[in-house]
């Protein structure tokens, strides 16, 4: 495992953040932009690979993990978006590769939006450009006549969730259990070539969050669409999605992909939306041929510890 150091920043509005430095080496830095859930221990492979030749940087949402709540009530993904920002200020982080993950997809184009030229590339993973609730479950909910309720329903759900804290320690365990882990394989959620003991360890931590802010994030994700950048974007970008994705389905990508002018897309067989944790090799092995294509970073060329 690499070694990383926590950082506190402020965030654009004050609100207290924690970012995450690792790795160094010639290779350009790489901002990582989680999921909804997501921490800098989601990217263990990622940043094992990539920090013998990377500076890699990343932080944990506002509201989630070691961050504090929002110094006003602003969970937006556009609030995320300048959160990077200033995290990538106070660590002297000038032009940069964002690599986001489902919900980061979205962070990582409002960034792009804001600061053009800071951005060297984008790796996009799991996700979509925007209203991944109209979305998500596409090919299951299709004809269903609760489709248009999800909305709705979450908006519901946000306004108890403070119900949830007193079960959450039973939700933890839950996640524990082998019996979890085969119901979501059974249900296409993950893969058999998921680590498992990874995808745990994310899960309990998720369980464990503040639920009203986790709903908060989610309902404002919901919200969310970058459709209109689409077309004006001028960074290389690789786009990696499975093709048994259920919330963000392969559909997205593809499409992404379409409107994205010179866009690459890996779509990997049995990959659902945790292919960071399911085929890491196949992952990072087509990132170091991007950034040797449309970068020109060679990692072979480069010298081992910089």
């Amino acid at each position: 495992m690499i070694d990383i150091c926590h950082v506190p920043v402020r965030g654009h509005d004050g609100t207290e953040l924690m970012a995450y430095e690792c790795g160094g080496g010639p290779g350009p830095v790489m901002v990582l932009c989680n999921g909804l859930g997501g921490n800098i221990d989601a990217w263990r492979y990622f940043t094992a690979f990539f920090g013998a030749r990377h500076r890699i940087v990343s932080w944990d949402y506002r509201g989630l993990y070691r961050s504090g709540p929002a110094a006003g009530s602003d969970y937006t993904v556009s609030a995320h978006a300048d959160d990077g920002v200033a995290v990538m200020d106070a660590l002297a982080v000038g032009e940069c590769v964002l690599v986001g993950w489902s919900m980061g997809v979205q962070v990582g184009f409002e960034i792009l939006r804001r600061h053009a030229g800071r951005i060297l590339a984008l790796i996009q993973i799991n996700g979509t450009w925007g209203r991944p609730l109209a979305t998500a479950f596409g090919p299951l909910l299709k004809t269903s006549p609760l489709k248009p309720m999800i909305p709705a329903i979450l908006r519901a759900v946000e306004a108890v969730a403070f119900l949830a804290e007193p079960a959450q320690p039973y939700a933890q365990k839950v996640v524990q259990t082998k019996a979890a882990l085969s119901v979501l394989k059974g249900l296409g959620l993950v893969s058999s070539t998921l680590d498992e003991r990874a995808f745990v360890e994310l899960a309990t931590q998720v369980a464990a969050l503040h639920m009203p802010r986790y709903m908060a994030i989610l309902n404002s994700l919901g919200d969310h669409c970058a459709e209109a950048i689409l077309p004006a974007i001028e960074r290389p970008v690789l786009i990696v999605t499975g093709d048994r994705d259920l919330f963000t389905p392969v559909e997205q990508s593809r499409e992404m992909a379409r409107r994205i002018h010179g866009a690459e897309l890996l779509v990997i067989p049995s990959g659902t939306h945790y292919t960071p944790l399911e085929f890491p090799e196949l992952i990072h092995l087509r990132v170091q041929k991007f950034l040797r294509e449309r970068l020109g970073f060679d990692p072979d060329a480069a010298p081992a510890g910089g």
